[in-house]
């Protein structure tokens, strides 16, 4: 294969930082290597089952309903508990399957909701391939079919994300007031624009919500975020979450070494907007300092992506991000408990 030219080399490289923000523990994508310190598990987006899988924690059922895409992750409890809607970032496909497993093993349903396909083409139902035009109304639909659960308490459903994922999470926890509380990993405090942009990331009744889009610097990716924020103010006054609506306690969690986007400077944004407009629900805004982008589940995470023209920094070391992620994991357990 030949020299790979500037345009190409740039093209490859922000369709790995973007996928690979939101591949969690998923394989790379094609021409990037990840690497954790130990081998990362590969997520599972396989066909959809002909009948729940079960073991003697959980229910697995594969849920292909009314143009919904998902996987339902059920306590095998036997009584009404708090559930969850997993997303992923922007790398498409399904959240974490280990994390999803582990969320129901400890008595919480999870639907973990594909709502892009990821690099793979997975899952094959969907037609999006990027983050582009989201409507809410389908994660609207997915918080519905969580309602209509009977293992589900009444009111009792949570909204978690990472990455695009927890912007996603707050954007519809603004519009839901049914959403009893929102956990957002990496978060951010303003909507932005379509990976790789093109237009807006996010839609609703087939309007654009408003957005910001930065312009990507190679050498300092984190620019892209920092200029749209430090810039002329009206830019973030239209696109700013509007946290406040949130109708429950807000638990964000990021990393000071975070070096796909300023997730720790947009939690502590966040937290003042919410104090700002006196938010009567808790919230918590868990920093650490050593850990990647890549927060949401335990266990090893990811770091670094290589290529042979390149290396994606996450942020972190591998040791602080394995810490980061297992004292994070523990602590979104209590907040749900406390729900």
């Amino acid at each position: 294969m030949g020299e790979m030219s500037p345009q190409a080399k740039h093209r490859l490289y922000r369709r790995c930082i973007w996928f690979l923000a939101g591949a969690s523990l998923a394989a790379a994508v094609s021409g990037c290597a990840l690497s954790s310190g130990k081998r990362a598990a590969a997520q599972n987006d396989g066909p959809a089952a002909t009948s729940p899988k079960r073991n003697s924690d959980i229910t697995i059922e594969e849920i292909r309903d009314n143009g919904l895409v998902a996987r339902f992750y059920a306590s095998a409890e036997g009584r009404q508990r708090t559930a969850v809607l997993m997303l992923a970032g922007s790398g498409g496909g399904f959240p974490d399957d280990a994390a999803a497993r582990d969320l129901a093993t400890s008595g919480y349903h999870v639907l973990g909701l594909a709502y892009v396909r990821n690099w793979q083409g997975q899952p094959a139902e969907l037609t999006r391939e990027r983050l582009i035009n989201v409507p809410l109304e389908y994660i609207f639909s997915a918080l519905d079919w969580l309602r209509a659960r009977r293992e589900v308490r009444p009111g009792g459903v949570a909204i978690m994300g990472e990455s695009r994922g927890a912007e996603l999470a707050l954007v519809v926890g603004s519009y839901r007031q049914d959403v009893v509380g929102v956990i957002a990993f990496s978060p951010s405090e303003l909507r932005w624009g379509a990976v790789r942009g093109g237009g807006p990331a996010w839609t609703l009744n087939g309007v654009a919500l408003p957005y910001a889009q930065g312009k990507y610097n190679r050498s300092d990716p984190l620019r892209e975020f920092n200029d749209v924020l430090d810039g002329p103010q009206e830019v973030p006054a239209a696109a700013s979450i509007e946290v406040e609506r949130i109708h429950g306690p807000i638990l964000l969690i990021s990393s000071k070494a975070d070096q796909v986007w300023p997730s720790a400077r947009m939690s502590n944004d966040i937290e003042r907007r919410l104090k700002e407009h006196h938010f009567a629900f808790r919230v918590e805004n868990i920093q650490f300092e050593d850990a990647s982008h890549l927060l949401m589940g335990f266990g090893p995470g990811i770091t670094e992506g290589r290529t042979p023209q390149f290396v994606l920094h996450f942020g972190g070391t591998p040791s602080g991000t394995e810490a980061a992620r297992n004292a994070g994991w523990a602590r979104i357990k209590q907040f749900l408990a406390s729900l």
